[in-house]
């Protein structure tokens, strides 16, 4: 009886490694008091597969075909405890499930190549408990290249943002792992050499090249990313180039006035003289008009940001183009200003190269709110043509810096768990942007 309870611990002991591996790809989603709880509950689990199976074996002996069974649907009882603590992430669970059952495979292969070298001549019941406590040896032998292998596989496979292209790198191993399930369900215990080693190969080859592919998409992504960092940090640099001229250009303005100051007292003292206080007060408002014309304006402390609302405002003008700025932000804004600045360029960029090609009237509002956690940008511009959308529900174009406008959004929203709204309707192309005001990951 110590036998069929030995028997049972290690098949639990089996399951539990596998549940490790596939918990490990999804640690850091987990708080303390999550990773407690799941442990408790697959502490509990275990404690009763072990009652179950020596109750199982006890009357039915150890045979191949109760220790199969036990390990092609005992592990599904700890799956779902993982996926109640992860919910909302099917393809994710499916994904990993498939590679740690696959995993599986390759060592309980090398398992049976050691059994065909050294255990051909024992009994069934002493093949399988030695198959068991080879394939636990291996398993610890091999924990450290198992551990970093699923501690890559999701933020590697969350780099595949299409859905469809997500649904495949899913189900391919999946089918993979129906596909060897169906092999190695039968009641035999020893197969030829020949099936011994595809079993082992064909799982391997399957794992690594895998590996090496999802490797590489994640090396053409930080390529890729890395590309679009430049992209952004010249355009910024040209940003802030732009905003350093057009201080300086205010700078000279402020000079000339101060120059002209005397002349002006002396024009509004002939006017008061003259009793003309109406001439006076428009001869103010065209001297104001001249201080704020192309003037960076305080929409808020951060210099970047008021730097890129004022460039855009001087641009519209210069086109023709009525921009209306609402902005409120406070002091203590934690949303990065690089961000936030680089975003707001590239949408009125945007913005503005559609409006340019509208006819009069030619209108952008630009509305830029903060309501305790959470921020509010909305974009809006007069248009009348037709825009693709993508996927998203954002617009897609060929035109020029269009499409670094939308790569910049996608990385914003993704970088503060926010989310967009666009709209084109009655002559208006409008986008809204949410997004929690939280410092950047």
């Amino acid at each position: 009886m110590w036998m069929i309870i030995l028997f049972a611990v290690q098949i639990t002991l089996i399951h539990t490694a596998g549940i490790y591996l596939r918990y490990y790809s999804f640690e850091e989603q987990f708080s303390p008091a999550a990773k407690a709880s799941l442990w408790k509950n697959i502490f509990l689990l275990s404690l009763g597969f072990v009652g179950v199976y020596s109750l199982a074996f006890s009357n039915t002996g150890i045979t191949v075909a109760g220790y199969k069974t036990a390990l092609l649907f005992g592990w599904l009882p700890y799956q779902y405890f993982l996926m109640k603590a992860i919910p909302r992430q099917l393809l994710h669970h499916i994904f990993v499930i498939s590679m740690s059952l696959l995993w599986s495979f390759i060592i309980h292969s090398l398992s049976c190549v050691i059994l065909a070298i050294f255990f051909m001549d024992y009994a069934a019941g002493e093949v399988l408990q030695a198959e068991a406590c080879i394939y636990i040896i291996f398993f610890l032998l091999l924990l450290p290249l198992s551990r970093y292998f699923f501690k890559t596989l999701l933020p590697t496979f969350s780099l595949f943002t299409r859905h469809r292209v997500r649904i495949y790198i899913a189900i391919l191993p999946f089918i993979m792992t129906v596909g060897y399930v169906a092999m190695i369900s039968d009641r035999t215990l020893w197969h030829s050499w020949e099936e011994r080693l595809a079993r082992l190969l064909l799982p391997v080859a399957f794992v690594f090249t895998y590996h090496y592919i999802m490797g590489t998409a994640k090396q053409i992504y930080e390529q890729k990313r890395l590309q679009h960092n430049k992209s952004i940090m010249k355009q910024e640099l040209l940003y802030l180039e732009e905003a350093r001229l057009l201080a300086a250009d205010n700078k000279n303005q402020v000079e000339k006035q101060l120059k002209g100051i005397l002349e002006i007292y002396g024009q509004l003292r002939q006017l008061i003289n003259r009793g003309d206080i109406e001439g006076a007060k428009a001869y103010i408002e065209r001297q104001e008009e001249k201080l704020s014309s192309g003037a960076i304006l305080p929409y808020t402390d951060n210099a970047i940001v008021n730097a890129a609302i004022s460039i855009y405002l001087n641009r519209s003008k210069n086109a023709g183009i009525e921009i209306i700025p609402k902005v409120n932000l406070p002091n203590d804004m934690k949303t990065n200003e690089n961000d936030l600045s680089v975003l707001l360029a590239n949408l009125l960029e945007n913005s503005l190269l559609a409006c340019a090609k509208e006819q009069q009237p030619r209108q952008i509002t630009l509305i830029l709110q903060h309501n305790g956690s959470q921020c509010v940008l909305e974009i809006a511009n007069t248009f009348h043509g037709n825009l693709k959308l993508g996927e998203d529900g954002l617009p897609k174009s060929s035109d020029s810096g269009h499409g670094i406008g939308m790569l910049s959004l996608r990385t914003f929203l993704k970088k503060y768990n926010g989310y967009a709204d666009f709209s084109c309707e009655n002559g208006w192309a409008r986008i809204t942007i949410y997004w929690e005001d939280k410092l950047p990951c």
